[in-house]
């Protein structure tokens, strides 16, 4: 086979040095000897107890100690799964062996960052041995373990199903605890800046994020849509870069602490501006489901597909099932009165008023007044949206809807979001200043909320100013919006919104951000 001869040519590669030697189990050992020094000098506490984990610090050791050889078959075994199975599904194929050893040990996905192809098909051809991955054929249990490992690497991702959250359901959180933080990011949009040709920089701030994440330890971790830019579907669809920017995206949230749950709301360019039941299919199999709710520390929480209030031309039985469903929760939730009900959202319903015209950035006006109702009257506080790449606060009564700027690309608004998002087409020329998008650790951001007795709190930090801590967030005050510069004509901002020709084509075929 030709992938076995390229497996072979990695162990030659690797180990052409010394002769063959026997295993005590599995027939031929590579000359090599385990040698995982950067996890051996870790702390045993840094060795969790959790799901997948097969081993601990003292086997570690004590495998490293007797420098025992790594038995040939099973390490080939490992390097051609990976071949046939992983290669070609993630963008840096390291990503895999690091999350493979961090699960295998129950280390967090930072520690092992360090570790090498061969070390994580070292460690897994001697787990195997020692039977530690399962009783029986090493090999056969080799390989089930590995398929288990390829769901737990995509599954966090996709913890919302059935309209509900993993781990994050009313028996298990449904009782107020005290007061709770969470970090909010919006679009991340892998690909804007560039108009698809890359995204180093969006990936950057992304990464950037989750350092910031992993320090603060929120009690989740909320993305609020368009997770990448190249559209799915449509007439500007970019179907092979838009899967490349979802795999470079997970890759990053993938570093997010496994202890902090990862809540994903679509967006626009998540499912298509003119979504259809396909590509709502397509979404669900890379992030779960479109929309559901979920409680956190007797918190209830809603996610809704805001794309169903934009265009659902193609989608009116979904946004039927959906409209139903929201009723249904909302009743629900009048009776049972937890301490703070949430909304979630990538397109807000308004942007600066309830009553302000439909636009590129807000939602269909009956819709809007219908759930917006609903929300008040169960309790609904506070609503948490992104899409606009600026920072806005609209209030309805005791309603507070927050439009988060992003943490990948910004538009450089130099005019009153009331304006900007109401109009179908914004006018770039007035109202979008030099540079027109702005992608760096001064200008892309995180908000941090809090949600305590006396009601909802939240601040907007740039990646250069995040909080030590959450306490600190809201000692030292929020930051502020994205900069604004000097105006000037930006023809490349309107290519990268998609908005061509007039506005009537443009409303129709994709051209709101």
């Amino acid at each position: 086979r030709v992938g076995t001869m390229q497996t072979l040519g990695k162990v030659l590669s690797c180990f052409c040095e010394g002769s063959l030697v026997k295993s005590t189990e599995n027939g031929n050992a590579l000359p090599r000897k385990l040698n995982l020094v950067h996890l051996v000098h870790l702390p045993p506490e840094d060795f969790l107890e959790k799901e997948g984990v097969v081993a601990n610090h003292a086997w570690l050791i004590n495998a490293t100690k007797k420098q025992r050889c790594v038995p040939i078959a099973l390490w080939v075994l490992y390097r051609e799964w990976v071949d046939d199975v992983i290669d070609g599904q993630v963008e840096h194929v390291d990503s895999w062996h690091h999350f493979v050893v961090a699960r295998a040990l129950g280390l967090n996905l930072c520690r092992t960052k360090d570790t090498k192809p061969h070390e994580a098909a070292d460690l897994m051809a001697l787990l195997a041995e020692d039977n530690k991955l399962g009783k029986g054929d090493p090999a056969a249990a080799l390989e089930a373990w590995l398929d288990q490992t390829r769901e737990a690497f995509d599954f966090r991702f996709r913890k919302a199903h059935h309209r509900s959250f993993d781990g994050l359901t009313v028996a298990e959180e449904g009782e107020w605890r005290g007061d709770l933080s969470f970090v909010q990011l919006a679009d991340p949009q892998l690909g804007m800046l560039h108009g698809d040709k890359s995204w180093e920089e969006e990936k950057a701030m992304l990464s950037l994020a989750v350092q910031h994440v992993n320090r603060l330890k929120p009690r989740f971790l909320l993305v609020s849509g368009d997770l990448t830019n190249a559209w799915p579907v449509g007439p500007q669809a970019d179907p092979i870069n838009a899967a490349k920017q979802v795999v470079a995206v997970k890759e990053v949230l993938r570093e997010v602490d496994s202890s902090i749950p990862i809540v994903l709301v679509p967006g626009n360019h998540d499912i298509g501006q003119v979504p259809t039941p396909n590509e709502l299919d397509l979404y669900r199999s890379r992030w779960g489901d479109d929309y559901f709710s979920f409680w956190v520390g007797g918190v209830y929480f809603m996610v809704l597909n805001s794309q169903f209030y934009m265009d659902s031309s193609k989608t009116e039985i979904q946004r039927k099932d959906q409209d139903a469903w929201i009723e249904a929760q909302f009743e629900a939730l009048k009776k049972r009165q937890p301490k703070h009900a949430v909304v979630l959202s990538h397109v807000p319903p308004f942007i600066a008023e309830p009553t302000e015209t439909q636009g590129w950035a807000n939602w269909e006006i009956e819709p809007r007044e219908r759930i917006v109702k609903l929300a008040k009257n169960a309790g609904v506080r506070i609503w948490l949206c992104g899409h606009y790449h600026g920072n806005a606060v609209a209030v309805d009564e005791d309603l507070e809807v927050v439009t988060c700027a992003g943490v990948g690309s910004n538009i450089n608004w130099t005019a009153n979001p009331g304006v900007v998002a109401t109009s179908i087409r914004p006018d770039f020329e007035k109202c979008v200043g030099d540079p027109p998008l702005l992608a760096d650790s001064q200008h892309s951001g995180l908000r941090i909320v809090r949600l305590d007795e006396e009601g909802p709190r939240h601040s907007w930090f740039v990646l250069n100013d995040a909080p030590m801590s959450l306490e600190d967030a809201f000692r030292q005050g929020g930051g502020s919006s994205p900069g604004r510069k000097q105006k000037r004509n930006s023809e490349a901002i309107t290519n990268r919104l998609g908005l061509y020709g007039n506005h009537q084509d443009a409303f129709k075929t994709g051209a709101r951000h």
